[in-house]
């Protein structure tokens, strides 16, 4: 299941949304749910990632950072020199000024000014960072097989709920796509049931972060 299609994924979401024929939400419409899933699931369970970034030792003075493109919470920095042997680890800034520690500002991180390295070698980066937004329906999904199943009840709440403040959605749902025996009564039942799972799920999957 997991490493699905955008297209594979929606075929899923339209079995849940009861909804086969694509007769209520378009193409387009169930896309941003399902992304808008994966967005929800990375705030609490986000994906381990390590960064490898070659570096050279700036000249003196200068302000040494390197652009986070892999990682976006680092918690671990590692320092191995050219020759692939591990030298040190990197403490995080711990607020006493910008000697004590690294720290990340807009996806950049900034090392001490007065830190020195050797003059060549790579950078170890670990860290966290977001599961992979889709956009052509051939996109494939970074998303193991818990975090699929989580996204498709978040994206099952999320459209029922849709439903339940657009009268007119909800009775061409009802009407296009087979589902005339459910009354706005029983839907609201459905979505309070799927919000209760949506917290089952955050309290199942939640990770603790590592902090740096």
């Amino acid at each position: 299941m997991a490493g699905e299609t955008l297209t594979a994924l929606r075929t899923s979401v339209r079995s849940d949304l009861r909804d086969p024929n694509g007769a209520t939400w378009s193409d387009t419409e169930v896309n941003d749910l399902i992304n808008s899933g994966i967005d929800w699931i990375s705030g609490f369970y986000p994906k381990e990632a390590i960064q490898v970034t070659a570096y050279t030792q700036p000249i003196s003075g200068e302000l040494f950072s390197v652009a986070l493109t892999s990682v976006n919470w680092p918690f671990r920095i590692d320092v191995f020199t050219e020759g692939g042997q591990y030298r040190e680890s990197l403490w995080p800034n711990s607020g006493d000024g910008p000697d004590s520690g690294w720290e990340v500002h807009n996806n950049i991180l900034f090392f001490p000014p007065h830190y020195t390295l050797p003059d060549t070698g790579t950078l170890r980066i670990y860290g966290y960072t977001g599961f992979v937004q889709l956009a052509a329906s051939t996109s494939t999904t970074d998303l193991d097989v818990t975090g699929i199943a989580a996204m498709r009840v978040w994206v099952q709440a999320e459209a029922f709920n849709r439903l339940l403040s657009d009268r007119v959605a909800f009775q061409q749902w009802q009407v296009q796509s087979g589902n005339s025996d459910v009354s706005a009564l029983s839907m609201n039942q459905i979505a309070l049931s799927n919000q209760a799972r949506i917290r089952r799920e955050e309290a199942r999957l939640r990770r603790l972060r590592r902090l740096g």
